[in-house]
């Protein structure tokens, strides 16, 4: 049994609302915007200055840690086993954990899709390693709980 759980949710073009929605509807308190570069060409309102006034403006808090857990770098590639060894990385973990271990928190990534995002292939997989539970919030309102990626938490 998992200590507590974590939500993850990818904002694609969702329109604002159906972002509360999804966040509310799960009893959300603290959205964690886990993207490196926090801005999107598509749906500006998930731009970061704009997010984070709609987001506190809707009761939640909002903080922003995608300079320690995001996955994307200037080349594009991501290495997770690599990045997970990162002390940046690990530090983020650490608040991350904190965090959620006494308020309900939300990932926010750009993929709608888990399983097309560092939140699933990266973030979640520690979190498991750490008795965290992780339930993604999809488009439709329905949940997927994450699972143990096979290739992920190899020794060494």
């Amino acid at each position: 049994m998992p200590q507590f759980t974590v939500f993850t949710v990818g904002h694609g073009q969702l329109s604002w609302d159906a972002l509360m929605r999804l966040l509310t509807g799960s009893g959300v308190e603290v959205l964690i915007d886990v993207r490196a570069y926090p801005y999107s060409e598509l749906a500006p309102w998930f731009d970061r200055d704009r997010l984070e006034h709609l987001v506190r403006r809707a009761g939640l808090e909002y903080l922003w840690l995608g300079s320690q857990l995001g996955a994307l770098t200037a080349g594009g590639r991501v290495d997770y086993i690599s990045k997970e060894r990162e002390p940046r990385y690990r530090e983020g973990i650490g608040q991350l954990l904190t965090l959620a271990g006494e308020r309900q928190t939300c990932l926010l990534g750009s993929q709608l899709d888990p399983l097309l995002s560092h939140r699933h292939h990266l973030i979640a997989q520690t979190l498991l390693r750490h008795d965290v539970g992780v339930v993604h919030l999809l488009e439709d309102g329905s949940t997927v709980a994450a699972h143990a990626d096979l290739f992920h938490g190899l020794p060494g």
